[in-house]
């Protein structure tokens, strides 16, 4: 499948998303140098740190204007998957982590950058990706920061995205130079909450993303020359002519050369994807486990590190491993769950018309960042045992905060599936001689668009989705009478579906939507839930991991995998990604039931064909909870 239309942004910009929020920021005063006549430190140097196994990493290290050594600067750290500089041909660029440097510099932070082993112009081969040798190098990083003339010894993990996730899964190290991590839009657990969600392979997006990192590692020889694809994604992306920012001196880019050399065996993202369809898959270093923080929970809930995090609500599955975080962890954590696209750089509100964020609203999420280290890293103070959600609500534009989850005053509405299309409070009741399914027919064209909440993950990219009315009317749908009064729905819903397979189901799926119908008739997506069928057993909730608490229990492993059966009907429970929204009265609820979404999922099974009933019978009813507060 050709890659989505919305990959056109350049690379740079999911490498510069901090450099953005931090342009926006009016910077503190930095500190005078202790010692007016001590020797000052430069600015910027680019060097080797060798790790315990002799890999050497390459790091950029920014130190305030007139830092000396004796000034015991806290400092930032991280870790880059996608370089953590580049120079083109004609010589190098902008570097667009200067903007982010110079503010962490005036506030007096040491930030520290470097390229993961096995990428950039570190040395080494990645045997996994986010597995647990490169994220013990963020220990050793840590430690080595420790012993420079110009630290105080504590150290703070932050990062977007990939780097999110490395910042968060060394909390599990338990290294004591750690004292806080602030990791934004990050994977809590990958398998999940980005890669399968529902246990379905996000195929067309994951394939270009898998493509861009060959080319970034020349995995296999692999670059920008190696064939159209390439030429045209490299194009798309900024990357041709560039490569990663050698260290300084002379022997620079030799060492750059050799180090790349290393990065031609690199792990493939594409085939841990591909071949792991069950959480519990492995292939050596390789595993859904490995990349999870879930795995770490013990050892970071022990560490007792505090942790900020942002998320947006229609970010992937960021807002699911948010709440993950808050039910699995049990450190000092101030998470906020707003209208963000991944890494804050657009407003994605589905009732608002999608736009970059103002320089106020990068402030304000710079400025809690800011505030945080200043507390964990520079002061030194002690975590306080503070566990909070701030979350903002759809369609209202309004911020809560909550020490729990559910939010208390959560009510459980259901709503049944019932005749003519219909969502009812009543539960159905007999009707002899009535037919209570309704056929669902897999549509191959039925997606969400290609600027979805699983393409801005891999790719930066606003998320909008279009009026869903004229998609809606090819698949089955069920709508409520108008609410009588303004209902705010907030937390995980769930959907509850009586299905029969017909033909081409024994490997298939099923993906709801949630949606809001306006009295003028313009349907709105709000969230969405999807199952591989194959994958449909329910665990005992007793066997239910704290971090899933909030979800249906369920294994994703490959034992409990099981072929759908034809002609039989089944109760199939799937899962709606969290949201805060509020339905406005004389709005419709609307739950969409379709077999595929082409746009950024596999199609199950894979000729694109499959029949399904969904019966709606006073004995095996279909329903969706809805968490309603208030």
């Amino acid at each position: 499948m050709p890659p989505p239309r919305s990959l056109r942004r350049p690379l740079t910009a999911l490498l510069a998303v901090l450099a953005a929020l931090a342009f926006s920021l009016t910077p503190a005063a930095a500190a005078d140098p202790a010692g007016a006549a001590a020797r000052e430190l430069p600015r910027l140097q680019s060097l080797y740190v060798a790790m315990p196994d002799g890999v050497r990493l390459a790091v950029d290290v920014w130190l305030p204007p007139g830092a000396t050594a004796g000034q015991r600067l806290p400092t930032i750290l991280e870790t880059e998957r996608y370089w953590r500089s580049r120079e083109h041909a004609g010589g190098p660029e902008n570097d667009p982590r200067a903007g982010a440097a110079g503010r962490w510099n005036a506030r007096g932070y040491a930030y520290v950058l470097a390229d993961l082993r096995g990428t950039g112009a570190s040395f080494g081969t990645l045997d996994a990706e986010l597995g647990s040798t490169l994220i013990a190098d963020s220990g050793s990083l840590a430690d080595w920061i420790a012993a420079r003339p110009w630290s105080n010894g504590r150290v703070g993990t932050t990062g977007v995205s990939y780097g999110g996730d490395t910042a968060l899964l060394a909390l599990g190290l338990r290294n004591h130079h750690i004292t806080a991590a602030a990791p934004n839009s990050y994977d809590f657990d990958p398998y999940e909450d980005l890669i399968r969600p529902g246990g379905l392979l996000i195929e067309p997006r994951v394939a270009v993303y898998g493509a861009l990192l060959r080319i970034l590692d020349q995995a296999g020889g692999t670059t920008c020359e190696t064939s159209d694809e390439t030429r045209r994604l490299c194009g798309e992306y900024g990357l041709t002519g560039a490569a990663p920012k050698p260290v300084d001196g002379p022997d620079g880019p030799a060492l750059r050369a050799a180090a790349r050399a290393e990065h031609n065996g690199n792990a493939n993202l594409v085939d841990l994807a591909r071949n792991g369809a069950h959480r519990d898959y492995t292939d050596g270093p390789e595993g859904w486990a490995v990349t999870s923080v879930a795995e770490r929970s013990r050892a970071i809930r022990a560490g007792g590190i505090p942790i900020l995090t942002d998320a947006g609500w229609l970010d992937a599955g960021t807002p699911n491993g948010v709440l993950s975080q808050f039910t699995g962890l049990s450190n000092t954590q101030e998470s906020w769950i707003g209208p963000w696209n991944h890494g804050q750089g657009y407003l994605a509100d589905p009732f608002q018309p999608s736009r970059p964020l103002t320089g106020d609203e990068r402030r304000q999420i710079g400025d809690r960042t800011f505030a945080f280290f200043d507390r964990y890293v520079r002061d030194g103070e002690l975590p306080d045992g503070s566990r909070l959600v701030h979350y903002y609500t759809l369609n209202e534009g309004t911020w809560r905060t909550t020490d729990r989850w559910p939010v208390p005053g959560t009510r459980n509405q259901r709503l049944y599936l019932a005749d003519g299309n219909t969502l009812s409070r009543q539960r159905p009741t007999p009707a002899p001689g009535r037919p209570a399914t309704d056929p669902l027919t897999l549509d191959p064209t039925a997606g969400t668009g290609p600027l979805d909440r699983w393409n801005t993950n891999l790719s930066g990219d606003p998320v909008s989705y279009p009026d869903r009315a004229a998609v809606d009317r090819g698949l089955l749908s069920y709508t409520s009478p108008p609410v009588h009064q303004d209902t705010r729905v907030t937390g995980l819903g769930r959907v509850s579906l009586d299905v029969t397979g017909v033909s081409g189901a024994a490997d298939g799926a099923l993906h709801v939507y949630l949606e809001d119908v306006a009295p003028d008739g313009r349907v709105t997506y709000i969230t969405e839930g999807q199952l591989a069928l194959a994958d449909r057993a329910v665990a005992s909730r007793w066997t239910n991991p704290d971090w899933r608490r909030l979800r249906t229990p369920r294994t994703y492993a490959a034992a409990d995998a099981a072929p759908f059966p034809q002609g039989t009907p089944q109760q199939v429970t799937l899962d709606l990604q969290p949201t805060s929204v509020l339905f406005r009265a004389g709005d419709r609820i609307r739950l969409t039931v379709a077999a595929a979404n082409p746009d950024s999922f596999q199609l199950l099974p894979a000729d694109g064909r499959a029949e399904y009933t969904i019966g709606r019978g006073a004995v095996r009813p279909s329903y969706v909870d809805l968490p309603v507060v208030g």
